[in-house]
């Protein structure tokens, strides 16, 4: 238990209950200290009046060790989680499961995982699915993988790693066009600040400044023109819209520059999005700041010159960017390799109650010789035998009769720091009885049928809003616990009184003053 505190407050109530608390050891330990006691109030058997107390202290304890194992064996112990104004009735209990979704099946099939502490080879086959290697805690960490396929020599598979600072912000983030990429995009926003990731084909054309600020571009020939380099009339309809129409091998095109990037499918009425040919609009991308990666080329619309401008970028040279300061640096460029965030066991680190390092719950699988990993961030989908198969790793969830609605949250801070002081929450309570309003702090629970919740925690999105987590427990034991604990303390006065009064009558109202005397 002492070790198991220290491992809680350092490494978290989870790594303490799968290190320790929860563990058969543990329980074994628990079970002989249960047989101790019992034997030792036999020893003392028939009962002895001075040992009435005693005997009520060793029936607490047992009953303590009863109520402890009623809880574990029939309790519920987990979390439910509350985000703003939407309906929650999900317990979500501490076992570790895989969820498979085949797509011919309405229904999920679950695979209970080891609950461990350390990284375990699990080594079992579920069909034809091999679970390999499962990490309780781990971090992802970046790596470049080759890839599975062979593409066309002509493919645009190219990904780049980035970091972006100014003397307030600075973050790396890496973005690729690589089809079997399944952690990066091809487009991140940074504040007001949106990224677009492009072939770099299309980058000698983007920074020509055409009276049209249209740019089109075939994926194909990996080649782009404007409508002026083709002579190509831009038309208006009766509404005052745009539109171009021009032959591009045996295809004729019609192009709504300010309406959609894509064609229109002149047999179904709307946009064809298998198109090779892609247009872009300049002018949708000059009132925002957006700023336009090709891998080694940069650019943007800058409003100072009225006019589109780019520059090529080197591994660890700085462009500077016009827009508060922000500059860009090219920290690598691969042209086929793929980006990946593979998970890496780890130890968890806790700061202020929250996880900080160690997050991660990853599952290593082998599907038809390929080795994939699943993670409880990041569900993965692929395809077996032609079927369509979802992994979700994630826990095991208790499915509660009424549900909640988080209507409001507060939080204080400690004074001239950012550092939470305390919270509470706001919620409305669905039952059959009707909803019903109810405030949750510290030390201010909500009980409702048999079940207590408490403020846990809180978390917050990218938008500011907060969402509140509550700790749900069922306790089964309660009452045994409660009145082992009764018997502890009138066993512990009674045996003290009891014993008192027998040394008064061995050694007399001087009982002291006797005993010294013997001694010597």
């Amino acid at each position: 238990m002492t070790v198991g505190t220290f491992l809680e407050s350092y490494y978290g109530t989870d790594f303490a209950n799968r290190m320790v608390y929860k563990t058969p050891a543990f329980f074994l330990i628990q079970f002989l200290m249960f047989i101790s006691i019992i034997v030792a109030a036999l020893r003392r058997m028939p009962p002895k009046k001075r040992l009435y107390g005693f005997y009520v202290v060793h029936t607490g304890l047992v009953l303590l060790g009863a109520g402890g194992f009623i809880t574990w064996y029939s309790g519920v112990d987990g979390q439910i989680h509350l985000p703003p104004n939407s309906p929650s009735r999900e317990i979500i209990l501490d076992d570790d499961i895989l969820k498979i979704k085949y797509d011919n099946h309405s229904s999920y099939v679950d695979y209970n995982l080891p609950y461990t502490a350390l990284a375990t080879n699990i080594d079992n086959n579920f069909e034809n699915i091999k679970l390999k290697r499962y990490f309780p805690f781990a971090e992802n960490k970046f790596t470049w993988l080759p890839a599975k396929k062979q593409y066309p020599f002509a493919s645009d598979l190219h990904s780049s790693r980035y970091f972006i600072s100014n003397p307030q912000v600075a973050e790396e983030f890496t973005l690729s066009l690589h089809p079997e990429t399944i952690d990066f995009q091809s487009s991140v926003t940074l504040g007001p600040l949106n990224i677009h990731y492009l072939p770099e084909s299309i980058s000698s054309c983007f920074t020509k400044n055409s009276p049209s600020k249209l740019v089109f571009w075939n994926q194909q020939a990996r080649e782009c023109f404007t409508p002026e380099s083709r002579n190509l009339v831009i038309r208006k309809t009766n509404s005052d819209k745009r539109f171009i129409v021009f032959k591009e091998g045996e295809m004729v095109l019609t192009f709504f520059p300010d309406h959609s990037p894509w064609p229109m499918d002149p047999s179904l009425q709307s946009i064809n999005q298998n198109s090779p040919i892609r247009l872009f609009n300049h002018a949708l991308f000059e009132t925002a700041p957006h700023l336009f990666l090709f891998g080694r080329k940069v650019a943007y619309y800058d409003k100072d010159s009225e006019q589109w401008t780019g520059d090529d970028l080197k591994i660890g040279s700085k462009v500077d960017l016009p827009w508060m300061g922000f500059e860009l640096t090219l920290s690598d460029h691969r042209i086929s390799e793929v980006p990946a965030l593979v998970p890496e066991k780890t130890i968890p680190i806790q700061q202020n109650s929250q996880l900080i390092k160690g997050t991660v719950r990853a599952l290593e699988l082998e599907v038809e010789g390929q080795k994939f990993w699943v993670t409880n961030d990041r569900p993965m989908k692929l395809l077996i035998n032609g079927q369509p198969v979802a992994f979700y790793l994630t826990k095991r969830t208790l499915t509660l009769p009424f549900e909640f609605v988080l209507t409001k949250f507060n939080m204080d801070k400690d004074p001239g720091t950012s550092n939470p002081a305390s919270y509470e929450s706001f919620v409305k309570l669905f039952t059959e009885d009707g909803p019903s309003d109810h405030h949750i702090f510290m030390n201010n629970p909500l009980k409702h049928e048999r079940f207590t919740f408490y403020q846990a925690s809180y978390s917050q999105d990218q938008n500011g809003n907060y969402s509140s987590t509550l700790s749900a427990n069922y306790d089964p034991g309660r009452f045994f616990k409660y009145l082992g604990s009764l018997l502890l303390f009138i066993g512990s006065v009674a045996h003290y009184l009891l014993n008192k009064k027998r040394y008064k009558e061995k050694f007399g109202k001087d009982g002291k003053a006797i005993l010294r005397e013997n001694v010597v």
